[in-house]
């Protein structure tokens, strides 16, 4: 493994700064905040971004896979899934956390299952990641959603699904589930396991990326036909509105800070790059430009 000191302490800095308030990005005024994802050129690593386009620089690499990075609330700790070190590149996904320097990496629950997708609650005392069999790795349709507390300890198994996303109250989770009539229709859990609720049933696979900073929104990706788009609903499954059209795959959008933005990735360009966009779903900008393929962006 090797870390890159100077690249991460610029990192520090920019985090540091925190999230300001946005503007469009055709107005030429700075956006504020810090966009994470990964890029799989060389090697699925962990990169950041300003919402204006500027300063794409890797936070964090190894030679053995990682991918999907969130800040803690608290601004101390990045979360990922990927290979834990010791282990044959790409050979499985463990949840694992680390300083946003670089050091105390460390892999929370160790097992040859595949951990993945994982996500803070607010506060900052749980992540949620999805489990999937290792007997089951061919169906995705087998995750299961589970809990724990941020050192590994106290996991939970919480409800078979996909993709889960906390409220900005801490109180809820949105994700997706298979049912008779969809891969993927979304439902609503309290975090104690109680209160489940169906929001949306379509013949089209969904899954939730953002719960909206005012707990009003929730953002979606819905499959089409040619591909897959970005939509927004209100957080009771009503109010259902597409905000992308594009060709091929239009999916993970998140909400900037301030909830004025939306970052997402879209493969419309031959490669999977970032884009920003209004929360109303105008004003698109690409992000990113290379011959590498940029996924997964949350927004800080």
């Amino acid at each position: 493994m090797k870390i890159l000191p100077v690249v991460l302490a610029g990192v520090l800095a920019l985090l540091a700064g925190g999230a300001s308030s946005t503007a469009a990005p055709s107005s030429g005024t700075r956006v504020g905040g810090l966009i994470l994802f990964w890029s799989d050129t060389p090697w699925p690593s962990l990169w950041s971004i300003r919402p204006d386009g500027s300063h794409r620089t890797r936070v964090f690499r190894t030679h053995q896979n990682c991918k999907r990075p969130v800040l803690s609330p608290d601004r101390r700790w990045i979360a990922f899934d990927g290979t834990p070190p010791g282990q044959r590149p790409l050979s499985q996904f463990d949840i694992q956390v680390m300083r946003r320097d670089g050091t105390g990496r460390r892999t929370l629950v160790p097992s040859p299952d595949r951990e993945t997708d994982p996500q803070w609650s607010p506060d900052g005392t749980r992540l949620s990641y999805v489990r999937l069999a290792e007997v089951d790795v061919e169906d995705w349709r087998k995750s299961w959603i589970w809990t724990m507390r941020p050192d590994g300890t106290g996991a939970k198994r919480l409800v078979l699904g996909s993709n889960a996303r906390w409220s900005p109250d801490g109180k809820r989770l949105v994700f997706s589930a298979p049912t008779a009539r969809s891969d993927g229709d979304l439902f609503v859990i309290n975090v104690d396991g109680t209160g489940l609720r169906r929001l949306l049933s379509t013949p089209r696979i969904e899954w939730p990326t953002d719960w909206s900073p005012n707990g009003k929104r929730i953002l979606f990706t819905r499959s089409t036909i040619d591909g897959s788009d970005v939509y927004s609903m209100d957080a009771d499954g009503s109010n259902v509105r597409r905000l992308t059209h594009a060709r091929y795959e239009d999916v993970s959008g998140t909400w900037s800070p301030d909830g004025k933005m939306i970052v997402f990735t879209s493969k419309r360009f031959r490669f999977s790059h970032l884009f920003v966009m209004r929360a109303n779903g105008r004003g698109e900008r690409q992000l990113t430009r290379r011959n590498a393929e940029d996924f997964e962006p949350s927004w800080f």
